[in-house]
């Protein structure tokens, strides 16, 4: 398991085991009960993804697959921030992480890489000269 998974399996867990102290430590009240089940449910998913993720390291496909869903999380987060006043500052926060997750995971896939240039010839052997 490369740190990257790592890291995501050991903030699922966080996420998982103490869903009010880590709610709390990042923005400085309690959650209610239905925001502590959701950041279970949340890290509840990014342990499955690293397990996933981490059982195949190097396969582009699942970094790539990886990025998709936490961009897809991200955007949903943008939205409710945008939408829900009093969830604001939770769903801005969550929204940055997994935003940092998506770009991550899409440096691991190698990302979009730009078609090469057909190469040229060597200066000296170019037709019409």
């Amino acid at each position: 398991m490369r740190a990257m998974e790592a890291t995501r399996a050991a903030y699922g867990l966080c996420q998982l085991a103490f869903p009010s102290m880590i709610f709390r430590l990042a923005l400085g009240h309690q959650p209610d009960r239905r925001v502590r089940a959701v950041v279970r449910i949340l890290g509840a998913r990014h342990l499955l993804q690293a397990l996933v993720v981490g059982a195949a390291p190097f396969s582009r496909s699942l970094h790539l697959g990886a990025g998709v869903v936490d961009w897809l999380h991200s955007a949903s987060m943008v939205g409710l921030a945008v939408t829900d006043r009093r969830r604001r500052r939770a769903a801005a926060l969550d929204a940055v992480i997994a935003g940092l997750f998506a770009g991550t995971e899409f440096g691991l896939s190698g990302g979009i890489r730009p078609r090469r240039p057909a190469a040229l010839p060597p200066a000296g052997r170019r037709k019409g000269r």
